[in-house]
């Protein structure tokens, strides 16, 4: 009988549904970007953190901590992403314009925005919008593809697949594209933390009007990326170490029926 090893099949499907868990978590968490805000007459930091699409800053001004929502925002027209704690989406619209402008908005979790354009900002403290686009973009693709790649791992251990494409082939080149995926996002992320001034101003008001000194940071959101694409580079490894030893075995015996006058009868 044959030996066809498809428990490092199981063991790719179980590795790559752990991978799809991954991107989904650093999709919908709010920790990709994460920081103390210090300033001179607080006796305890701030905190802000937040993801693609919204987090929380924690304000210690006062002796009771004030926790304000944040919404990722952005607005397509001047090219620009900012997080905002107003509570009015048109005022974190304008608060957004404002910053991509180089213009000072208030810096207050309230339903309206101020902007004064008498002192303009040295840097335009914002996110761009086609970076933001193409990388939630990315990140679906991949969601996609450690999907798919899951899904042919435990079609072809629980049967013999009928078409080449939804082989092992595909399955193994699937993992090497959503491990290509994740790793060109995280590259993309963080050259772009880095070259941006991101890190310095952390695309919101109350940094970039320098009510704040951030102590900056990627939080575990980013880091799940990673997770992610070592579980695909995994599942990578199983079928590739499948196929060696696959190739290694001894083949079947092989009968010459014209040796055997005997009568013996033989099933195939």
């Amino acid at each position: 009988m044959a030996v066809t090893r498809r428990g490092y099949i199981f063991g790719a499907f179980v590795s790559g549904v752990t991978g799809v868990l991954f991107i989904v978590v650093a999709l919908a968490s709010d920790s990709w970007v994460v920081s103390t805000l210090t300033v001179s007459s607080q006796q305890a930091a701030s905190n802000i953190r937040y993801g693609l699409f919204g987090g929380e800053l924690t304000l210690r001004e006062m002796a009771t901590p004030q926790m304000h929502p944040l919404h990722m925002t952005c607005a397509a027209d001047v090219n620009a992403c900012a997080v905002s704690c107003k509570t009015e989406r048109e005022s974190r619209l304008v608060e957004v314009r404002a910053l991509a402008n180089g213009y000072r908005p208030t810096a207050a979790c309230g339903g309206t925005t101020e902007v004064d354009t008498s002192n303009p900002l040295d840097t335009t403290p914002v996110i761009s919008f086609a970076f933001y686009v193409i990388l939630i973009t990315l990140l679906v693709i991949d969601l996609v593809l450690g999907v798919a790649a899951a899904g042919l791992a435990i079609l072809n251990a629980t049967k013999n697949p009928t078409e080449p494409v939804f082989g092992l082939p595909g399955c193994l080149w699937t993992n090497v594209a959503a491990a290509l995926v994740g790793i060109t996002v995280m590259l993309m992320f963080g050259i772009y933390w880095l070259t941006s001034g991101l890190n310095e101003h952390l695309a919101i008001s109350y940094i970039a009007l320098g009510l704040f000194t951030p102590g900056a940071g990627l939080g575990f959101s980013y880091w799940l990326l990673l997770g992610g694409c070592l579980c695909f580079i995994a599942n990578v490894v199983l079928m590739q170490t499948r196929a060696y030893l696959l190739e290694r075995d001894p083949p079947p015996p092989v009968i010459d029926i014209q040796n055997h006058s005997d009568g013996t009868i033989f099933l195939y």
